[in-house]
C-alpha cells in the first residue's frame, strides 16, 4: 500500500506540474512573405540582461513557431538575421505575427492585445520621429540659404514637436495597463532631463502592478541609476582615463579609440532612434565643424540595431566624424564598459586618453572645446 500510495503522490504531482506549465505557456506563430530561410529566436527582455528561451529554423514559406511559458505578463524579442528584431509583449496567449521580409517594420499582430498596444505606440513614434527629420532637413536648408526669420520658425516648430513627442511617450507609460510596454516607453527618455517625471512613474509602479517581479526590478535598476549618478566615483569620471573601444565603422573596418590618442576626441554615444540624440545633433555637428581643424575630433558610438536606420541618420544629420557600432543596441560592448544607461551620454577625452568632462550638450561642449584648445 505504502509503495502504491507513493506511486500515486508521484503521478499526481507530475500531473499537476504538467498543467500548471501548460497554463503559463505562450506561442509565437509567424509567417513572413519574401524571407529567406534562417533560425530565428525568442528571447526575453529583462531589465538587466537578455534570455534565450526557445528557437526555430523557418521554412521556405516564412512560416515558424516558437513557444515557452512565464508566470507575468513580459517583453519578448523575435530576432532575426541581420539583427532586425520584433517586439512583442505577452502573457499566456497565442500570438500571429504576418509581415513581409522586405518590410519587416509594418508587421501585423493578432492574439495579444499587449503586443498589439506596442505595435500602436512603435507606429506613432515613428511618425513623429518623421516629421522631426522632415523639419530637420528644412532647417538645414534654411541655414544654407542664411534665412534667419525663417530657421526661427522652424526652431519653433521642431521644440514643438519634440514635445509632443514627449507627452506622447509619458502620457502612454502612464496609461497602458501592460507592464512591459509601459517600462519600454520610458526608457527612451533622457533620465537627466525627464527625471522628475521618471521620479513619479517608479513610484506609481507598485500601486500599478503591485505583484510583477518585472515592475520591482525596474524599481531597483532605476535607484541603482539615480544612486550612480548622485555618486560619480561609482562610474567613470573626470581625470580617470577612458577605456578602450574597438568596434567596426560601416565599412567593415575595425577602428580603436586608442588609434586617436594625441586629439582631444568626443565619444559620442548616440543612436538613429534616439529623438534626444536626434535632437542634440545640430548642437553637435556646429562644434565639430568649429573645432575639427584645431585637433580635435568625434568618434560616434551608435547603439543600433539596424545598419540602413544607422547610415542614414548620419547622412541626415550630417554626421561627418567616424561612426562605429557592434549594432547591439543596449547590448554593446562599448554601452556596458562606459556604464552607458541613457543617451545622448558623451564623454570628452585628452589626448592623453584621460576623460576631461562628460555629458556636454547645448552650448556646454562649444564652451568646453574654446577653453582647452586655445
Amino acid at each position: 500500500m505504502k509503495l502504491k500510495s507513493l506511486l500515486f503522490l508521484v503521478i499526481a504531482t507530475l500531473f499537476l506540474f504538467s498543467c500548471s506549465s501548460d497554463q503559463n505557456q505562450f506561442k509565437v506563430v509567424g509567417e513572413i512573405a519574401n524571407m529567406p530561410e534562417q533560425t530565428i529566436l525568442l528571447e526575453e527582455m529583462g531589465i538587466n540582461d537578455t534570455k534565450i528561451l526557445d528557437s526555430v529554423q523557418s521554412n521556405a514559406k516564412g512560416h515558424f513557431e516558437l513557444s515557452s511559458s512565464a508566470l507575468e505578463p513580459g517583453l519578448y524579442r523575435l530576432h532575426f538575421k541581420d539583427n532586425k528584431f520584433i517586439l512583442l509583449s505577452i502573457f499566456k496567449e497565442k500570438v500571429q505575427i504576418r509581415a513581409d521580409w522586405n518590410n519587416l517594420e509594418q508587421y501585423k499582430v493578432s492574439g495579444s492585445q499587449g503586443s498589439e498596444s506596442l505595435l500602436y505606440f512603435f507606429t506613432k513614434v515613428r511618425q513623429h520621429i518623421n516629421d522631426i527629420n522632415t523639419i530637420t532637413i528644412v532647417m538645414d536648408s534654411m541655414r544654407m540659404r542664411g534665412n534667419d526669420s525663417l530657421l526661427e520658425m522652424a526652431n519653433k516648430e521642431m521644440a514643438d514637436l519634440n514635445l509632443k513627442l514627449t507627452l506622447f511617450i509619458e502620457n502612454y507609460a502612464d496609461t497602458t495597463k501592460y507592464l512591459p510596454n509601459a517600462l519600454f516607453a520610458v526608457q527612451i527618455l533622457n533620465p537627466s532631463v525627464e527625471k522628475p517625471f521618471l521620479d513619479a512613474f517608479v513610484s506609481s509602479l507598485a500601486t500599478r502592478f503591485p505583484s510583477q517581479k518585472l515592475g520591482k526590478d525596474f524599481v531597483a535598476h532605476y535607484k541603482r541609476g539615480a544612486t550612480s549618478a548622485t555618486n560619480p566615483e561609482e562610474g567613470l569620471i573626470e581625470g580617470t582615463m577612458a577605456p578602450e573601444i574597438s568596434l567596426q565603422s560601416p565599412e567593415g573596418q575595425t577602428i580603436t579609440l586608442s588609434s586617436f590618442k594625441g586629439k582631444y576626441v568626443l565619444v559620442d554615444f548616440w543612436a538613429s532612434w534616439c529623438t534626444p540624440c536626434r535632437k542634440e545633433n545640430p548642437n553637435v555637428v556646429a562644434a565639430y565643424r568649429m573645432y575639427k581643424n584645431k585637433n580635435f575630433t568625434i568618434l560616434g558610438v551608435s547603439l543600433d540595431n539596424d545598419k540602413d536606420k544607422w547610415l542614414k541618420a548620419i547622412a541626415q544629420d550630417k554626421l561627418d566624424w567616424t561612426h562605429i557600432s557592434d549594432l547591439k543596441g543596449w547590448e554593446s560592448i562599448a554601452a556596458r564598459d562606459y556604464s552607458i544607461s541613457s543617451i545622448p551620454s558623451n564623454f570628452l577625452i585628452d589626448p592623453s586618453g584621460k576623460i576631461i568632462a562628460r555629458d556636454l550638450r547645448g552650448p556646454d561642449l562649444e564652451n568646453m572645446l574654446q577653453e582647452v584648445l586655445k
